[in-house]
């Protein structure tokens, strides 16, 4: 999905990784978030609103999806009783992921970021490209190298 389309699909992620992110003005991305083996992935506003997204959709390693159109998810969500509680579950749970993130982003320096990766993801970190990692976490890839260096050469969490 690129942005400033509407969102046409939502996708079930059953193997492969898939990352979301924004591109500002100069065409420099900035990644959101990033889904992995059993997460449901789409711009969810773009979706329910018809609205055009800010948001880009891109594989990170070859993927397996499952893919439902827009009608198809609209119809569900109309039509089964069960479908509204779990929008609203999956939409708390974004929102609260979205929270953290803010947050961790204001309260933690790089370094204290990738740590907690390092503890909470380490078998995801791993697949996520050097680049992409460093942009996800607010630096260069020259930083995100420091930062790996003096974690493997200091106690504790070891780098990958």
């Amino acid at each position: 999905m690129r942005a400033s389309e509407v969102a046409k699909y939502l996708y079930l992620i059953q193997s492969g990784a898939v990352r979301l992110f924004v591109r500002n003005a100069e065409g420099a991305e900035t990644t959101v978030q990033f889904f992995f083996e059993d997460d449901m992935v789409c711009s969810l506003e773009s979706m329910l609103s018809g609205c055009p997204s800010g948001l880009e959709l891109v594989t990170m390693e070859a993927c397996q999806l499952r893919m439902l159109d827009r009608d198809t998810v609209l119809t569900k969500f109309q039509s089964h009783a069960t479908m509204p509680s779990e929008l609203l579950a999956l939409t708390q749970q974004r929102l609260i992921e979205y929270i953290n993130l803010y947050t961790t982003v204001i309260a933690q320096t790089p370094t204290q970021r990738y740590q907690a990766m390092l503890v909470s993801q380490p078998d995801k970190l791993a697949r996520i490209p050097l680049h992409i990692l460093a942009g996800y976490l607010g630096v260069t890839p020259v930083h995100l190298s420091r930062i790996r260096r003096r974690l493997k050469s200091g106690p504790g969490l070891q780098a990958f």
